[in-house]
């Protein structure tokens, strides 16, 4: 008899209500009655109702809250063949969605939406960036790898395993070059604009592809406007506005390493934006004292919140900045807010919006959502990968 491909069995309490009976993927500490004791983190386990039935199987972590992330509802082995499905399925839907588009940097593959826990994969241009985010991809980074470089026929690949995200999952913060030699700063193509990236240093794996369809849609609003960009990492919003003509830019970002690349493409491309590197905070409560105005202003800072607790002071923060943006906006101008905790639901962002709009005696007209880039698949059934909410407003008096 060959070995179960599994290796235990974790149960459910009979109370309450589980999320996965819904689509969902997750099964949190809280929902489980018992499991085997001899479970390991980064084990495959099969997930058993009250009643006996088996509802799927996924990834077991005793250190973590979501103690399973189910991977299939059927009773399939996590080997190198499903690995091979998932990416394969994966690549053809970014096939599909970039077809005649002129960007060769975007997600490839996003965890629980392209079916495995955990695992991230970028491109950009003929370099690949990796993520194991969780114990699960953790423990099959061979076979991921091997998938990978089977698929695309590369070595370049860069494995970023720095996010603080895998602290929660016991696991330590490293980083890795496959390739014999690290790229260091080269180009890239976002939406017909070439771009320089540093896939080994730089925030997230290289740049926030998330708000790769935003920086287009945000730009066509931008001709003669005064724009301001807070945090704006490398002043994306600020580069995609002035080559559509806008009056002036200005980026605030606190991080000097961004803001040196942020120049180097704008002098690139013969731009010219105004650079600050400062704490966003500050600099609004400065320019707001100095009554300056601008016609389109752009938040996007960073997650205030990774967890539900933090909430209240995270609102607080967010606030404030809302508070001094409304201020700043002229009448008649665009505000293009965002949010990128999936802790916070798009309601409750409109509704802090509301609350700066009415403390600030101003009138806000609702124009539209701003969502995260179609290769950062969204699923009905797992809301939270619908993490980055945006809001475009217009002040109307």
């Amino acid at each position: 008899m060959e070995p179960s491909p599994f290796s235990g069995k974790v149960y459910l309490i009979k109370e309450g209500r589980h999320r996965i009976l819904e689509g969902h993927v997750w099964v949190y500490r809280t929902e489980i009655s018992h499991f085997d004791e001899h479970l390991q983190n980064g084990d495959v386990v099969e997930v058993i109702s009250a009643n006996g039935q088996n509802l799927g199987v996924g990834i077991w972590n005793s250190q973590s809250q979501i103690s399973v992330r189910i991977y299939s509802r059927e009773r399939v082995p996590l080997d190198k063949n499903i690995i091979v499905s998932f990416l394969t399925n994966a690549f053809k839907y970014r096939e599909q969605i970039f077809s005649g588009k002129r960007s060769n940097a975007y997600r490839l593959f996003w965890s629980e939406s392209d079916g495995f826990p955990g695992l991230v994969i970028d491109r950009y241009a003929d370099w690949y960036v990796v993520q194991l985010l969780t114990s699960g991809a953790d423990r099959k980074r061979g076979e991921i790898l091997d998938s990978l470089q089977q698929l695309t026929s590369s070595t370049n690949i860069i494995v970023r395993n720095d996010a603080p995200v895998r602290l929660l999952e016991g696991l330590p913060l490293t980083k890795e070059c496959l390739a014999q030699q690290a790229p260091g700063l080269f180009s890239v193509t976002l939406d017909g604009v070439t771009i320089l990236v540093d896939i080994l240093n730089g925030q997230k794996t290289g740049l926030y592809l998330d708000q790769a369809a935003n920086y287009r849609l945000i730009a066509n609003m931008a001709k003669d406007k005064r724009v301001l960009d807070c945090f704006s990492y490398q002043g994306l919003f600020s580069i995609f506005c002035a080559l559509q003509g806008a009056k002036h830019c200005i980026a605030v970002d606190q991080s000097a390493a961004a803001i040196g690349i942020g120049k180097k493409n704008a002098d690139s491309l013969g731009l010219r934006i105004e650079w600050v590197c400062e704490n966003a905070f500050d600099w609004l409560r400065k320019k707001e004292k100095e009554k300056q105005k601008f016609d389109l202003i752009i938040l996007d800072p960073p997650s205030f919140t990774k967890t539900k607790v933090q909430k209240e002071s995270a609102f607080r923060g967010y606030h404030e900045i809302h508070l001094r943006a409304l201020n700043l906006l002229e009448v008649g101008g665009y505000l293009a807010s965002f949010c990128c905790s999936h802790h916070i639901m798009m309601e409750e962002w409109k509704e802090l919006i509301a609350k700066a709009s009415w403390e600030t005696h101003t009138r806000l007209r609702y124009l539209n959502c701003l969502p995260q880039s179609a290769d950062h698949p969204i699923l009905f059934n797992i809301p939270e990968t619908e993490y980055l909410k945006g809001v475009l407003a217009q002040k109307i008096d």
